[in-house]
């Protein structure tokens, strides 16, 4: 409760900001409030459910590479078929991620998520029903679309429940939420079809390859529902009075005391810029797309891992029941990169500043992803080739959670949209890995591949000398 001096109890102040009088409580201090501020079980409770979020979005999203062999056995698809495929995700992936990212700026993420999670179950649950080239890629594309607002949403959540200095690694949190999952879908994936094996659904039968990938994608959708249920019941847009507890609202004088409504008017919804005027602020805007090709370049490379590698390993000799367990161990291996990489960022940034906090650790690990793909291009000894895409995989999330905090440094109030500028562009350079790097391998075996791969990690190098988290982007104006 506030306490009044004598004049105040003799009547309530008013305030004239919008040419309406409404009374109000003055404030000695602007640290006082009218509700506790979220304690910090309730903001780690947050991102821990957008983290399973992501992880379910990622167990989704690579386990069709997992039983990409069955499913090209029984719908009789060709290799080309199969590559165009894996890269049709990323294209509508890519290209709706500026879309989705506005709409969780202009109507909350909360909202924009939780739709967006039940969205993309069913169609995961809708892969089961594929039956030839034609409806597999039009799935293929529908998923895109749905979880690309995703990641663009959950980093608007993180910047408004977390602290400048916690962001990098709250970020770490939710990209480890996905990274976790995409480690773990390989070998989930492949014990649940075998436990299903002698399953029937309806109508459906096992085909040629005498796997039943079918009920697999059915069970993946129904789990995604369940989550996004839980994700609407305990998930809200803000913490409790709009802030968080020691964050200064950047639109709060801290030398000034700031008014509370007694009986605040219903809050106007300023829905902020459209969609098309934020595309093409951000396409005047150079770094953009210093920031996009940095991601499109690095993602070129990066997909291998959840496109082609049981390939890869195909062709290096290892069984197909040692596939799956081989990839999630690289996958997992980045996982450990992930949680370190929240650690070390916001370690970096509070050392070095804005400046340099964000762009070095993105040089460095670029820097240890191009050393390994020139390894890579040798072609060396199975043991050393996992080693070195274990390491890979290592460094690419140890910088994720850089890109991610400069997204948030920069965008002002559009986070989403900033984010998902860098992302559309990354996973227009996911789209064409599996279909540019399948033709390579074609034409010039693996070692070619690599060592394109490498060359994408040297400009991802240099763009990342050019970020600069100290300036804000003015995309948000009206």
């Amino acid at each position: 409760m506030f306490t009044r001096d004598a004049g105040e109890r003799r009547g309530m102040l008013l305030h004239y900001s919008d040419s309406r009088p409404y009374p109000v409580e003055p404030l000695r201090s602007s640290r006082r409030v009218t509700m506790n501020p979220p304690s910090s079980s309730t903001r780690y409770g947050i991102v821990a459910i957008t983290a399973v979020a992501a992880m379910w979005m990622y167990i989704d999203r690579v386990c069709f590479s997992t039983m990409a062999d069955p499913i090209q056995t029984d719908l009789g698809l060709s290799d080309r078929e199969r590559s165009w495929i894996l890269g049709a995700f990323f294209f509508t992936y890519a290209l709706f991620q500026i879309p989705m990212g506005s709409l969780a700026d202009r109507f909350g993420a909360r909202t924009v998520l939780a739709l967006s999670i039940a969205a993309w179950s069913g169609v995961t649950a809708a892969t089961g029903f594929a039956e030839g080239f034609l409806s597999l890629l039009g799935i293929r594309l529908l998923l895109g679309i749905t979880e690309a607002g995703a990641y663009p949403a959950a980093a608007g959540l993180v910047k408004r429940w977390a602290k400048p200095e916690e962001r990098g690694r709250f970020s770490s949190v939710v990209s480890l939420g996905g990274r976790v999952g995409g480690a773990v879908s390989p070998s989930l994936t492949t014990w649940l079809a075998g436990v299903l094996a002698a399953v029937v659904i309806g109508s459906w039968t096992l085909g040629p390859s005498g796997t039943n990938w079918r009920a697999v994608f059915a069970i993946y959708g129904v789990c995604g529902i369940a989550v996004a249920i839980v994700f609407w019941i305990f998930v809200r847009d803000h913490p409790p009075g709009g802030v968080v507890a020691g964050l200064p609202d950047s639109s709060v004088k801290a030398d000034r005391p700031q008014p509370i409504l007694a009986n605040p008017p219903p809050p106007s919804v300023n829905l902020g810029p459209s969609f098309l005027t934020q595309l093409g602020r951000m396409a005047r805007t150079p770094r953009m797309w210093i920031f996009g090709a940095l991601q499109f370049c690095n993602n070129l490379a990066w997909a291998f891992l959840i496109t082609l590698l049981p390939t890869y390993l195909k062709d290096r000799g290892v069984p197909l029941d040692e596939r799956g367990n081989v990839q999630t161990l690289i996958l997992f291996v980045g996982c450990i990169g992930m949680v370190i990489g929240g650690l070390l960022t916001d370690q970096v940034y509070r050392r070095f500043g804005p400046r340099w906090g964000r762009s070095l650790p993105i040089m460095t690990v670029m820097s240890g992803c191009a050393l390994m793909c020139s390894i890579m291009a040798t072609t060396p000894p199975l043991w050393l080739a996992i080693t070195a895409l274990a390491f890979l995989a290592f460094c690419q999330d140890l910088g994720i959670p850089s890109v991610w905090a400069y997204a948030q440094d920069v965008s002002g109030k559009n986070v989403g949209a900033v984010l998902g500028f860098g992302n559309m562009l990354g996973n227009f350079g996911a789209a064409l890995s599996p279909i540019l790097l399948t033709e390579i391998q074609l034409e010039g075996g693996w070692s070619a591949a690599f060592g394109v791969c490498a060359v994408a990690y040297l400009v991802s190098i240099g763009c990342g000398y050019r970020l600069d988290a100290s300036k804000t982007l003015d995309i948000g104006a009206a």
